[in-house]
């Protein structure tokens, strides 16, 4: 099929909304943890639904009418040894559309990233992590499902380098290491692309003066 259309509606209601937000954070010595609890209720929520517009696969602008939309995040950082930092994060998300009793479309799965960074020599720091996302399987009516991925990236950049008054750093890497086949869930509206990218070397200069 081809790639869908997104279809604007002029007669929206204005969203109305209540949120609440709930955020702890803990600092050691070596060791760092932020979290966030959030509880969003709207009225006339505005989101795409899938349909048709002038006989092609369309997304619509649309009122939902009563919605939620809740979850948490938390990210930790543990110094465990000289230099060496572990990190790890998680998010979640649940949207529920209250007024037809499904789910919202368009809400990402839980997902999260497991890492490590290092020093490497003097000038030298590396960071080899994971990005994990878990199968997307509450969807709204006419949402594609999602299966879970892992994904495992390595970078290396150098501390600062000053010559003459010009500040730069060198990062280079390696992104999808494993070449690995997934999809991302908030990017299923493509038409034919369906998946994203595999292996990915990159190199980059950065300057400041």
């Amino acid at each position: 099929q081809a790639s869908y259309v997104r279809v604007g509606n002029p007669n929206l209601n204005p969203e109305k909304g209540k949120s609440a937000d709930l955020g702890i954070r803990y600092y050691s010595a070596n060791l760092k943890i932020i979290s966030s609890i959030f509880f969003n209720s709207f009225d006339d929520l505005v989101t795409e639904i899938p349909g048709t517009f002038d006989g092609r696969s369309a997304f619509i602008k649309t009122n939902i009418g009563e919605a939620r939309i809740y979850g948490l995040d938390i990210r930790a950082d543990y110094n465990f040894y000289s230099d060496y930092v572990f990190y790890a994060s998680a998010s979640y998300i649940k949207g529920d559309d209250i007024t037809s009793s499904g789910h919202l479309p368009e809400i990402p799965p839980m997902n999260g990233n497991l890492g490590i960074k290092f020093n490497l020599f003097d000038k030298l720091s590396a960071d080899f992590s994971s990005t994990i996302f878990a199968r997307q399987d509450k969807v709204a009516a006419g949402e594609l499902t999602t299966p879970g991925y892992a994904i495992f990236n390595l970078s290396l950049n150098t501390n600062i380098i000053r010559l003459s008054a010009v500040d730069f750093r060198i990062f280079a890497g390696v992104e999808n290491i494993f070449n690995t086949e997934y999809r991302n869930h908030l990017s299923t509206t493509r038409g034919y692309i369906t998946t994203e990218p595999g292996r990915n070397f990159f190199i980059t200069l950065n300057t400041k003066w």
